[in-house]
Parts: C-alpha cells; sequence; structure tokens
C-alpha cells in the first residue's frame, strides 16, 4: 500500500508540474515576424496606421479576417517594437508622453494581432482559459518577452502619469470598450487625445448614463476605480458636467461585454 501511495504522489505530482508548466503566464509564443530596426531619431508608428486604417470602420468595429489576408503591414510593426523600446533605446523616447504613446499602440497592435492569429473567435475571454490571451501569450518589444498584463501593469502604469483615460485607450479586443482609432498615438498629441476619449466616453451612454438618481456606468470604471480618484460621480462632473443632473446618489456598474469587437 505504502509503495502505491507512493506512485499515485508522483503522479500527481507530475501531473502538477505539467500543468503549471502548461499554463504559465508567457508560455504561448505570439507572433514573432522579424525584427525591423528603426530609421532615424525617434520612433514612427507609421505601419500600424497602415495596418489599422483598412480594417477599422466607422463604428470602430475591425476586420480580423481581412488582417489575416493582408498580414504584411502590421507585421512590420510587429517587428519594429522587436527591435526597439524605450527600455532599449531610452534615447528614441525622450520624454513620458513619447513612451506612453509607444506603450499604447504597442499594446493594441499585440491585441489585434493575437485576435487575428486565433480567429476565428467569438470572444477574447475564450481564447484561453481564465482570459489567458492577456497573460499566457508573450511578444517581443525591445527583444524581451512581455504579456500584455505585464505590458499594462508595469511598463503603462509606470507612464500612465494619473490619467485613467489610459483604461479606455488600450481596447482589448472586446465590443465594451471605446472604438479603437485607426490612427496611432504619437507622442507630442497623446494628452490630448487620451482627453478627448476622456470626454467621449463619459459622454456616451453606453459608458455613462443616468437614470434618475442612479448613474449607471461601465464595469471598467469599477475595475479601475482608484484611478478615476475612487469616485466616479466626480470625475464625470471633471470631465463632461453637463452629463449629470443634481447628484446622483447610487452608482450601478454595468456588466461588461466581452464580445468581439468585429469579425475573424
Amino acid at each position: 500500500m505504502r509503495v502505491l501511495r507512493q506512485y499515485a504522489l508522483v503522479i500527481v505530482a507530475t501531473v502538477l508540474v505539467v500543468v503549471l508548466f502548461w499554463f504559465r503566464p508567457g508560455g504561448v509564443d505570439g507572433p514573432r515576424p522579424p525584427a525591423v530596426p528603426a530609421d532615424g531619431k525617434g520612433f514612427e508608428h507609421d505601419a500600424l496606421g497602415e495596418a489599422l486604417r483598412p480594417v477599422v470602420s466607422a463604428d470602430g468595429r475591425i476586420d480580423y479576417a481581412a488582417l489575416r489576408q493582408a498580414p504584411a503591414a502590421l507585421d512590420r510593426y510587429l517587428g519594429q517594437l522587436r527591435a526597439t523600446s524605450p527600455a532599449s533605446a531610452p534615447h528614441r523616447f525622450p520624454g513620458a508622453d513619447e513612451r506612453l504613446a509607444y506603450y499604447l499602440n504597442a499594446y493594441n497592435a499585440f491585441v489585434v494581432a493575437a485576435v487575428r492569429d486565433h480567429c476565428p473567435v467569438g470572444d477574447v475571454q475564450s481564447v484561453y482559459l481564465g482570459g489567458g490571451l492577456f497573460w499566457r501569450i508573450s511578444f517581443l518589444i525591445g527583444g524581451v518577452e512581455t504579456t500584455l498584463s505585464d505590458l499594462e501593469s508595469e511598463r503603462i502604469r509606470e507612464v500612465m502619469q494619473n490619467e485613467p483615460a489610459v483604461h479606455f485607450a488600450l481596447v482589448k479586443g472586446a465590443q465594451g470598450f471605446p472604438a479603437l482609432p485607426p490612427t496611432p498615438y504619437r507622442g507630442d498629441t497623446v494628452r490630448a487625445e487620451l482627453a478627448a476619449l476622456a470626454a467621449r466616453v463619459a459622454r456616451d451612454p453606453r459608458f455613462v448614463k443616468q437614470e434618475g438618481d442612479t448613474l449607471k456606468v461601465s464595469q471598467l470604471f469599477e475595475w479601475y476605480l482608484a484611478d478615476f480618484g475612487g469616485d466616479v460621480v466626480a470625475w464625470v462632473k471633471s470631465v463632461a458636467p453637463e452629463v449629470i443632473e443634481g447628484t446622483p446618489t447610487k452608482v450601478e456598474y454595468v456588466p461588461f461585454d466581452w464580445s468581439l469587437n468585429g469579425r475573424c
């Protein structure tokens, strides 16, 4: 019996090791196009715009099937990200805004590429168990492997400078986010673009809607409540004061829509 128990423990331990290895963060390789060295002194995001403009509709839906048929522009941009990052070439990103624009574009490019490569999907949460698209797939950024979760929690949070609209700019392949812009963010305009995005979200009834004394808001606000100062009502008033009448006494979080923001 003792031998059988020991044998069973070995099997259980082996299975556990295999499962942990299989589900390890960053354990799935994302797209690996060849590195494309950066030209000039800074970092250009033109290839991302070239990839997105033909496939992003006026309402923000993305034609992932078209991206699968014509992957060259997006792969070229992924190659640029692979070769150069603010960490590997800090001289190309002289300020926090340049770094923020880079990371926002990189995040969105990685999400779009991941969905493209896993089509057909109807829900980004279903690609891998437990929302694994965001923590299991690894991408190369400046020659270093990273996941979407690490990119958001470490690189982006480091340079977001108390700007909660960043959470609207990270479009995670789901209908519950604002539309992905077909034009990449740029260092010299990113702060103005985020301010405009915040105002659009606050005025969009899909994200903010008052019904009597209740303010119904996207679950996005609940997830990142601390970044919104812990008070959604105050944040909305600061961004779009005309949206709120009186002082709502209750905030209701509307369940998030994870269905795909396009078609495969």
